[in-house]
């Protein structure tokens, strides 16, 4: 196995992810010969079973700043919004605790680490010093069609469906060490965005016509309730 040089945590490369959203397929089941054009290629990967956990400072912050903090089976993730809306989004993810706990303080203010701790240990034991929002189980179904385009079908426990496709791409900057610039994420995403806006014309057969529904904004719908901040993540 190579051996990978690890760079400095400043200088890591960053995680872009694009992503449109649609209400549903138009098809019953996703299928290669499914419609005219054929996809050129289409992977089925298996089920996902998908616990989510959405967290919150109690005055909204994050959410009103396009930041989403979610622990997904276990994991800590933030999604940092750049771009887009709601339907065609642009993100950055996180998925180092420290990164996380530095973005929630640079947001809220609100400090979640000494000095000397443990950043894992102590983010993880008291959530970013943040409240649950949401707690829901998504049944996910994924196709990697084109051999990088991902198609993803959300159904979740309270009865909503929602689904997307995706691009992701590990972003590193133009000289060796150095970190990507705002505007070289910002240039890479609108590329990305464009190559899914052409995918989705193409194959448009694959995706129901309608405005998308957000998981978020279904479930407090459901629950009856609005949250403080914006409601509309992935």
């Amino acid at each position: 196995m190579p051996i990978r040089q690890t760079l400095p945590k400043a200088f890591a490369p960053c995680i872009l992810e694009v992503e449109r959203k649609f209400r549903s397929l138009a098809v019953r089941q996703l299928t290669q010969h499914g419609g005219v054009p054929p996809f050129r290629s289409l992977q089925a990967l298996r089920p996902q079973t998908i616990r989510d956990t959405y967290y919150n400072d109690k005055a909204g912050l994050l959410t009103s700043a396009g930041v989403w903090v979610r622990r997904r089976n276990g994991a800590w993730e933030a999604k940092v919004r750049k771009g887009g809306d709601f339907t065609n989004s642009q993100f950055e993810e996180l998925r180092e605790v420290g990164d996380i706990a530095a973005c929630v303080e640079r947001i809220t203010g609100q400090g979640v680490v000494r000095a000397g701790e443990q950043v894992g240990e102590r983010g993880q034991k008291e959530n970013f010093g943040l409240v649950t929002m949401a707690d829901f189980v998504t049944t996910r179904e994924t196709w990697i069609a084109d051999d990088e385009f991902w198609i993803v079908r959300d159904r979740m426990d309270f009865g909503h469906e929602v689904g997307e496709v995706e691009l992701q791409k590990t972003l590193e900057g133009k000289k060796v060490g150095e970190a990507p610039s705002e505007e070289e994420k910002r240039a890479e995403m609108q590329r990305m965005d464009e190559r899914i806006t052409e995918f989705m014309k193409r194959y448009e057969w694959a995706f129901a016509e309608g405005k998308p529904v957000g998981k978020l904004t279904a479930y407090f719908k459901m629950m009856g309730r609005t949250p403080s901040g914006s409601s509309e993540a992935r």
